[in-house]
């Protein structure tokens, strides 16, 4: 997990310890019944509304935070795209291309120069490459929105948790020993709801969006770092071309 997210993680949850322990209610805050309606609902809300294929999906993309899946920098990138315009200027283009790296950038440095091999036609290349860019991204969109939608959800089953329990403590009017349980599974639920939804689901929505964000830019520079290559440009204006693509300031 990167540093930001893990960070942010353990300062959430921090908080929320020290506030059960200094306000005196920790034990009061463990509520079975509310986590299972408020994550129970959540999750089966999600499944009526995704496919079996989005919802794993969805997963994977938390899995990939976790673990902090290697995507080369904007440097990284030029510098590979560099090296190979280099090979094939000096080897008689891009055909000499052969011993390409088959994991940069998750494999896509590799179908980029094959796909342009194969083609042999620039437009075509750009059409395919680009196109399957558009698909990449709006697949990672899916995943952010999986997690959005979870954000919305988790709350409202937070809500239902809430009246059941208001339910319980209206029916035990006559039994003022049951009402503070009853009570307790009210606003715990509630509790569990806000917290999953501000602390997990839109933090990771938004860490897909800006990974996916980030991923584009260096797909889109290795599709302008092929397109160049096969029109025979030199390196030195590859270079040039593709720095347009570094952050200000680097």
């Amino acid at each position: 997990m990167d540093i930001m997210s893990l960070a942010g993680a353990f300062l959430g949850f921090l908080i929320l310890l020290w506030a059960g322990v200094s306000t005196g209610v920790m034990k009061l805050l463990l509520n079975f019944h509310g986590f299972v309606i408020v994550v129970g609902g959540t999750l089966a809300s999600i499944a009526i509304n995704t496919s079996f294929k989005g919802f794993m999906s969805g997963i994977k993309a938390f899995a990939h935070i976790i673990k902090k899946e290697e995507f080369p920098t904007v440097d990284e990138t030029i510098q590979s795209i560099v090296q190979l315009s280099d090979t094939a200027h000096r080897e008689g283009g891009i055909m000499a291309l052969q011993n390409v790296d088959p994991v940069f950038a998750g494999g896509f440095l590799k179908r980029a120069i094959t796909v342009a091999m194969t083609s042999g036609q620039s437009n075509e290349t750009r059409y395919i490459l680009e196109d399957e860019v558009r698909r990449k991204r709006l697949n990672r969109q899916e995943d952010s929105n999986f997690y959005r939608t979870m954000g919305v959800l988790s709350p409202m089953f937070g809500l239902v948790g809430t009246l059941l329990g208001i339910i319980q403590t209206l029916s035990n009017l006559s039994d003022p020993g049951k009402i503070g349980s009853s009570m307790a599974v009210a606003i715990t639920s509630a509790l569990y709801g806000i917290t999953l939804s501000n602390l997990v689901f839109v933090p990771v929505a938004n860490k897909i969006r800006l990974n996916a964000m980030r991923e584009t830019m260096i797909l889109q520079l290795i599709v302008e770092g092929v397109m160049d290559i096969m029109s025979g440009k030199p390196p030195h204006l590859i270079d040039m071309h593709l720095k347009g693509y570094l952050p200000l300031g680097d």
